[in-house]
Formats: C-alpha cells, structure tokens, sequence
C-alpha cells in the first residue's frame, strides 16, 4: 500500500484489525519508506508516497474472525461504508469499508 501518511494508515489497522506491527523502516527524513503489518494469517507492506506522486488507493480483501465487530469499529476510526455487512449466496458474510485514506476494506 503506498499513502500519504502511513502513520496514520498503522494506526488505523491497528485499531480496527488488531494488526501486529512486524517491521518499519524509516528513511532519513522521517517518512517511511518500509512498513509491514500481520492481520490474521495476511501480511501488508505499506510506505510513504513522495509529495509529488498521485493517490493510490487500493482495494484489499481478506477474511476476518468477526466481520460485524470489524465493521464497527472501521467506522468509529472514521471508515466510511461502501457496501452495508451482508450474507452471499456461498455462505460467507461480506462489508466494505473506505478507510479516511482512500482504501477499501
């Protein structure tokens, strides 16, 4: 994932996916230029976007233990919902979330 402020978007998987912190590197002006996270059995890498380079927002999938907890506190993190907590035909239960830096969830 590459964001404008990864320290926020650490905060943010923290608090909502219980993320485990697993590696950051910083680079000499203070942006990080290397971050990974573990969510459940997932690992994501994220960095720093340089100033001048578009947004990029992205679209991750993944499963999760209790989807309606995760739901609700993407949105007390200020997540905005893009597709309301649902069962599909196969069984499973689906939601999507835009987290405040672009990305769905």
């Amino acid at each position: 994932m590459i964001s404008k402020n990864t320290e926020q978007l650490l905060t943010f998987v923290k608090e909502v996916f219980q993320a485990e912190e697993i590696d950051r590197f910083t680079n000499e002006d203070g942006s990080i230029g290397h971050a990974e996270v573990r969510i459940g059995n997932s690992v994501i890498m994220m960095f720093d976007a340089k100033p001048e380079w578009p947004d990029t927002p992205c679209f991750l999938r993944f499963y999760v233990e209790d989807g309606d907890k995760v739901f609700e506190q993407a949105l007390k993190a200020g997540a905005t919902p893009v597709t309301e907590l649902t069962e599909l035909f196969f069984g499973d239960r689906v939601g999507r979330v835009k987290d405040p830096f672009g990305n769905i969830w």
